[in-house]
């Protein structure tokens, strides 16, 4: 019984020092021929098969957290927003100045809403990375 016991507190000892992995976080801007894109998605897709993605703000930036780091191919996605009044998805008021404006909508070709085509890629490490994406 006390091996038991002292095989359970060494166990719990060596469990302390587990703690959660540090997350990094990715963010930049996304432009398409040097505009800024005003709504959509940037999605990181890992070697390991892992992927993570985030929303792009009305001005053209983004910011994700990404709790895995290494090679990741890169997808961005940008559809058309609905025109005001066009949204019937009810919810709370948004503020106006978060919602894209659909006259600065900039379609961009499809290849790039899939990692496999979009010819886009980047390394994540640990910590801050600061990532512009640059669509021609």
């Amino acid at each position: 019984m006390r091996l038991t016991l002292a095989a359970l507190a060494l166990t719990m000892v060596g469990l302390a020092g587990c703690g959660k992995a540090r997350e990094s976080t990715v963010a930049g801007t996304v432009k398409y021929k040097g505009t800024a894109l005003t709504t959509g998605y940037v999605l990181f897709q890992f070697d390991d098969g892992n992927s993570v993605n985030g929303p792009i703000a009305v001005d053209g930036t983004y910011s994700v957290a990404v709790p895995f780091t290494g090679h990741a191919k890169i997808a961005v996605g940008s559809p058309k927003p609905p025109k005001p009044g066009d949204d019937k998805r009810g919810g709370p008021p948004v503020d106006p100045s978060k919602v894209p404006d659909p006259a600065k909508w900039v379609e961009i070709p499809a290849k790039y809403a899939d990692p496999a085509t979009s010819d886009k890629d980047a390394t994540i490490k640990s910590g801050s990375n600061h990532i512009d994406i640059d669509l021609e």
